[in-house]
């Protein structure tokens, strides 16, 4: 967000973002799209329902492989609406001529990335399997029923206070970020 906020206004978007995210999650299921949609609304991104249908898939580590984290994927997609180019020849990176003296790339670039790494950090990876063995001491196979079903007893209040945490992350980072 380009405009400067204060503290407190700071500490009431990234709440709202938090619960609005694990609500989602925790009514309807559908950890990338429960990240997105709260970013969407509380950013006024763009995209819209297409954007939100086009994270229908990544739930549960992508098609419920356990691969990518859902909520890690809605995330990238909510900071790519906030900043992202819409052409292909617009310059990749917003600002690109605001370069981090420590790392030679771009600031926005370099935002992204730390988001990224505190994620892993926080979460224990960037995997559904990851994140599942560091949330519950195990992984499950979501191809399997019986754990499909097990998981869906017992992540429920978990995955969607994870959700919210990590849409309040995705959050901080775009108050930082460059607009498009």
């Amino acid at each position: 967000m380009a405009e400067m906020v204060s503290n407190e206004e700071k500490e009431e978007v990234l709440e709202r973002v938090e619960q609005r995210a694990a609500s989602y999650m925790y009514e309807y299921k559908g950890c990338a799209q429960a990240v997105l949609l709260a970013l969407q609304q509380e950013f006024k991104l763009p995209g819209g329902s297409a954007a939100l249908k086009a994270a229908s898939f990544a739930g549960r580590g992508v098609a419920r492989l356990g691969d990518m984290c859902g909520a890690l994927f809605g995330s990238i997609m909510a900071l790519g609406l906030a900043s992202g180019r819409e052409n292909l020849e617009d310059p990749a990176y917003p600002d690109p001529g605001v370069i981090d003296q420590a790392s030679g790339l771009p600031r926005s670039l370099v935002l992204v990335r730390r988001f990224y790494q505190r994620f892993v950090q926080e979460f224990g990876g960037s995997t559904c399997r990851d994140i599942q063995v560091k949330m519950f001491g195990r992984s499950y196979d979501f191809g399997n029923p019986e754990e499909n079903e097990e998981f869906s007893r017992l992540s429920n209040t978990k995955c969607a206070e994870m959700v919210g945490q990590v849409a309040r992350l995705t959050a901080e980072t775009m108050l930082e970020m460059p607009r498009r």
